[in-house]
């Protein structure tokens, strides 16, 4: 048993060109110029979901089955693509969160998933995930989003901050007092933040409240986001899905 993920997972990877979420954006699109609602487009969205989700929980478990969720659910390899045709200065620094994204939702979080709970669980996260970056106002996705998005987002953590430590030889991290909110609110971020700290970059996050916006920076400030941080960022992110995976492999056999 697993064969079936080996080989999905490194057709998604071959298969580089694919961009799941310009996908969803064109049908997130079309069904919207016919549902002006954002609610009734949530309930909608939730119940194809559901629908698509018990479909394959039906269905009987096999090789083919695990190879075509496991392509489905991970999308880690178009993110290169994407960040180094990014040339202007000001885009360099969107390519931290773009990895961590891709590194946390594209594959760390539905594989755990489908460890865990099986592969509608990964399937539905996959939906969820990429329905959710759609629209600032599905709120319900985005809530369920970030609750599922919490424990992945640590493990992406534990292995940067491991990475942190063998390559700056020193532990502090200055999170500068927003760790726990960041955790329940927007998990993502503190791994934008420890990605800038093992590239000794800054990294620049605009918090928006009631009252006002403001800017907070974070990160080791020895130098600046370029090519080279890109490459250096990705391969980092490439290393730790190959060991999740390995992890992975080793327990659904």
């Amino acid at each position: 048993m697993g064969i079936g993920y080996v080989l999905g997972c490194l057709l998604s990877i071959v298969i580089w060109k694919l961009d799941r979420q310009n996908l969803f954006y064109k049908i997130n699109k079309f069904i919207s110029k016919g549902l002006k609602s954002k609610l009734l487009l949530e309930i909608l969205y939730t119940l194809i979901t559901g629908i698509i989700c018990y479909a394959v929980y039906i269905v009987k478990p096999g090789e083919i089955i695990n190879f075509i969720i496991i392509f489905l659910v991970i999308d880690i390899s178009n993110t290169e693509k994407k960040n180094l045709k990014q040339r202007e200065k000001v885009k360099f620094y969107d390519t931290i969160s773009t990895i961590s994204r891709a590194l946390v939702c594209g594959f760390i979080a539905p594989v755990m998933l489908i460890l865990l709970a099986g592969n509608c669980f990964g399937l539905a996260y996959m939906i969820i995930y990429n329905l959710s970056i759609q629209d600032e106002q599905f709120y319900f996705l985005k809530y369920v989003f970030i609750l599922l998005t919490i424990i992945p987002a640590v493990i992406a953590e534990v292995f940067l901050y491991i990475v942190y430590l063998c390559r700056n030889r020193k532990s502090e991290i200055d999170f500068k007092g927003d760790y726990l909110s960041n955790f329940l609110k927007r998990p993502l971020l503190n791994v934008d933040i420890m990605g800038a700290y093992v590239e000794s970059v800054n990294f620049y996050y605009m918090y928006s409240s009631q009252k006002t916006d403001y800017l907070k920076s974070y990160g080791g400030y020895s130098k600046k986001i370029d090519n080279i941080c890109v490459k250096d960022y990705l391969s980092i992110t490439y290393g730790i899905c190959i060991i999740v995976f390995i992890l992975f492999y080793l327990l659904i056999k």
